[in-house]
């Protein structure tokens, strides 16, 4: 905003499309900052409404790309994500050279075998590198130079093998439909149809290899087998990859003409595909798999291959009926943003701590409501109406591209129904530039007269303002976060003193939050210091009295003290905001 203000710069005629999409995106940022009126922490709706500032203010740095711009955002985002895919897949091939922790692999046993790293969650992985498929199918089919076409496939079968690797089913889905979308809308489907035969053919290829190597894909701990399967099946990865690179580049000289398929052709092509779809539907049994889907689960240590072809929702169902009840509640504006922990910890069917609904939809129908989701629908729905209208265009590298761009926005948004992609924001901004450069003027064919603006020194000194109030509000939960941080590593050192002092900061850079004064009360305590640790629970209380750790401390404290009696009363209360703790449930 500072370079546009000083003009450095370039700004065209935003369009309205991009004005009416960003105008929902920031009543749903408003909408979520003024729940802290109604909410009962003021500390989740407020991360919660910088979420959306950060994720308004990326959409609107999209939308300020000038014209012509978007192939090197594209290519951009395509190839980050495929440094990420192939970062991922060295870490599984040769554990040794990164150090991952063991967090994640003690909450969920199952994460030692699903790829997760370096996005710390298997189906947020599994989706980015989804969300990277039509983006690099984009560059393969328009690039003008056939080494390059070559070389934007070759990571094709590596973000292919992640996915796979990270047994996502969500992620599949996504990758699948984010593919058949772009196919089906862009205008040069016959370097798009060879781009992704050779690529199926390398993934196919690729999935072979793994098959083949047990140890490496259920059992990637550092076992001397896992090992030597990851040496070879690296091998064999580049070899495939350098392949579908090679034959896609010398064959894709003879695909480049950007003109449609023949109607039979296509015909046929859709033809095989809803009958290949009727026949998985059928053999599927969907009504039983629906009733598969609804139940508690049972297993959640499956092998890679079984989880894959599960029917099982992993409690999904069960979270999202959580949802709905809590939009009962409150129907027109919810519980307030960042209330599911809470409403599911004390109404959930399930005894698991969940944050999130996994469903960016129902979640903020229960937390915001039906004005939060008219919000959060508008935005979405304008932003995929604005890039299907230009589907209408003349030109046909334009149209590719924005084919590609409402590939990656469907991949998005059928993940975000079926999981917290919303709340993973590496993944979420790369669907953020995408609805911005689909709004944005910079998918727009330019026009041959250019529009000369008048110099507003005051809308720039303002534009400068609200830039740097969003980046101190976005610094605020990141650094109380970090003194929290480091006040826990000095009290685990035995040095009081600095984690006092860290704490104390971390309150005073947000002094509505609950999360501060709980450091200062363990601190405290740590210390000796009961009365003291008392008053400081006492003050998050008062900030998030529905966070059940909160009166456990205090029954703690309380216990300590000798104020048995009140400690008993603080272990009810716990007890009834989560009445399915085996922690609190123990006598």
């Amino acid at each position: 905003m500072v370079a546009v203000a000083v003009r450095l710069w370039p700004v065209e005629r935003i369009p309205r499309g991009a004005i009416v999409a960003g105008g929902f995106l920031a009543a749903y940022a408003v909408w979520t900052g003024l729940s802290l009126i109604w909410s009962d922490s003021a500390e989740q709706s407020f991360n919660e409404a910088d979420r959306v500032v950060l994720y308004l203010t990326v959409f609107g740095l999209a939308v300020l790309a000038p014209g012509r711009m978007y192939r090197r955002w594209m290519d951009g985002m395509a190839a980050g994500i495929a440094a990420v895919g192939i970062v991922a897949l060295v870490s599984r091939l040769f554990p040794h050279l990164f150090g991952q922790t063991e967090t994640l692999a003690q909450l969920f046993p199952a994460a030692q075998r699903r790829l997760s790293f370096p996005v710390d969650y298997w189906n947020g992985l599994a989706t980015f590198m989804a969300l990277g498929l039509p983006l690099l199918l984009h560059a393969a089919a328009t690039l003008r130079n056939s080494a390059l076409r070559g070389l934007a496939l070759a990571p094709v079968p590596v973000l292919v093998s992640v996915i796979y690797l990270s047994s996502s089913r969500g992620g599949s889905l996504a990758a699948l439909f984010a593919v058949i979308v772009f196919f089906l809308l862009t205008s040069r489907r016959w370097a798009v149809l060879g781009a992704i035969s050779v690529g199926a053919a390398a993934s196919a290829l690729a999935l072979f290899v793994f098959s083949r190597r047990p140890e490496l894909v259920d059992h990637p701990l550092d076992s001397a087998l896992a090992e030597d399967q990851g040496r070879s099946a690296a091998v064999w990865l580049v070899l495939i990859c350098v392949g579908a690179g090679v034959v896609y580049g010398m064959s894709s000289r003879f695909l480049r003409s950007p003109g449609p398929l023949p109607r039979a052709l296509t015909a046929g092509i859709a033809i095989l595909a809803v009958a290949a779809i009727a026949v998985g539907i059928a053999a599927a049994h969907p009504v039983q798999r629906f009733q598969d889907f609804k139940q508690t689960p049972a297993n959640l240590n499956e092998s890679i291959h079984t989880h894959l072809l599960s029917g099982s929702s992993n409690g999904r169902w069960q979270l999202w009926t959580a949802a709905v009840d809590e939009f009962k509640e409150e129907p027109v504006h919810g519980e307030g943003a960042g209330s599911y922990e809470a409403w599911w910890a004390q109404h959930g069917e399930l005894s698991f701590f969940v944050r999130d609904a996994h469903s960016l939809y129902v979640e903020a129908l229960g937390e915001l409501g039906v004005v939060g989701l008219v919000f959060l629908l508008g935005f979405f729905v304008t932003s995929v109406a604005v890039g299907a209208s230009r589907l209408l265009g003349e030109e046909d590298e334009q149209r590719a591209a924005v084919a590609a761009l409402l590939a990656v926005a469907a991949g998005y948004l059928l993940e975000a129904g079926i999981d917290w992609m919303w709340e993973l924001t590496a993944v979420s901004v790369v669907a953020m530039v995408a609805f911005g450069l689909l709004t944005g003027p910079s998918t727009i064919p330019p026009t041959p007269f250019a529009v000369e603006r008048r110099r507003r020194p005051l809308v720039g000194a303002l534009a400068v303002l609200v830039a740097l109030a969003l980046i101190v509000a976005e610094g605020i939960p990141l650094l109380a976060t970090m003194s929290i941080r480091h006040s826990q590593d000095a009290a685990a050192a035995n040095d009081t003193k600095k984690a006092l002092d860290d704490a104390l900061a971390a309150k005073s850079i947000q002094p509505w939050a609950a999360s501060p004064y709980l450091q200062i009360a363990l601190v405290r305590e740590q210390a000796g210091q009961l009365p003291e640790a008392r008053a400081a629970i006492a003050q998050a209380i008062e900030r998030d009295p529905v966070d059940w750790r909160l009166w456990l401390v205090q029954a703690r404290l309380e216990t300590k003290s000798g104020l048995i009696e009140q400690a008993r009363e603080s272990l009810e209360r716990g007890r009834e905001l989560n009445p399915r703790s085996p922690l609190l449930s123990a006598e």
